[in-house]
């Protein structure tokens, strides 16, 4: 049998492509929690960050601004599309930021991090307790880490609401989100996460709830928004795995999201868990 495609495999793939594609729509959608976990890090000036599974970058040169000339960010991630993306982003607005392709798992850096940052980043590692042992390796002592996590899948209904309108098209169930495995409801038990990170022998860990509405996609037209959800999230490979008909599944999801589209906006609850900790 052929090996199980790693992490790496999915972010350097046609995922990744995918996700440079609408970089920025999920930048804009996931904008109000990126705030909330930007502030739970307490970046000051000067300060070195690395930015976990930084992606295309936004949050990065966000925190780039914050620690301004003085400091220094290290944005890593295992997507070569997203990090063009980044980089060009990086150019464009005249902001100094490294960008490093690699595993924030298993990484060396030539210096040691006061803060550790990740939006929606590190769910994905495929050793979890082993990853943050590593990264507290690389904080100067009392180093502070924060990061914002998803919780259950159920009280997000960006999720939820195009698996129902594709339901009736599947020809298999769709398996639940496997809690053991890399993915974005890794960390939903906010429990789990704790056990983890005392394994990892972090100190001070706090969790706290954040709870709020998100503008799906980005916002636009009604079409472009069933569109970026048919791209971004379960669906994308529900219908890839089962071969659905896409066409099918963009006029059951555009129906499914009309009673909620107002003023170019579909606005979604969401639920996360914005976490803290210290080296």
């Amino acid at each position: 049998m052929p090996d199980k495609p790693t992490q790496r495999d999915y972010w350097s793939g046609k995922a990744g492509e995918e996700w440079a594609a609408y970089a920025q729509r999920i930048d804009v959608m996931l904008a109000p929690i990126a705030d909330a976990a930007l502030a739970a890090a307490d970046l000051q000036p000067g300060q070195r960050v690395l930015d976990i599974g930084c992606g295309s970058g936004a949050t990065s040169l966000e925190i780039a601004r914050r620690v301004g000339a003085s400091g220094n960010v290290v944005g890593v991630d295992l997507s070569p599309q997203l990090l063009q993306v980044a980089r060009e982003r990086a150019s464009e607005a005249g902001i100094a930021a490294d960008f490093v392709e690699g595993d924030a798992a298993t990484a060396t850096f030539a210096e040691r991090f006061d803060r550790a940052f990740s939006r929606f980043g590190v769910m994905f590692f495929e050793a979890p307790s082993a990853a943050f042992t590593h990264i507290r390796g690389v904080m100067q002592p009392g180093g502070k880490l924060a990061f914002v996590c998803w919780a259950p899948m159920p009280e997000n209904l960006f999720a939820t609401v195009p698996i129902a309108a594709i339901e009736p098209m599947l020809k298999a169930p769709l398996p639940a989100p496997d809690p053991d495995a890399p993915g974005p409801y890794a960390f939903a038990d906010s429990d789990k996460v704790k056990r983890i990170l005392n394994e990892a022998a972090w100190r001070d860990i706090e969790v706290s709830r954040w709870d709020g509405e998100i503008n799906v996609g980005g916002g636009g037209a009604l079409e472009d928004i069933a569109a970026f959800l048919l791209r971004i999230g379960p669906c994308s490979r529900a219908i890839a795995d089962q071969r659905l008909d896409a066409e099918e599944a963009k006029r059951r999801l555009t129906d499914a999201l009309t009673p909620h589209y107002r003023d170019s906006a579909v606005l979604f609850p969401a639920a996360c868990w914005i976490v803290t900790a210290n080296a």
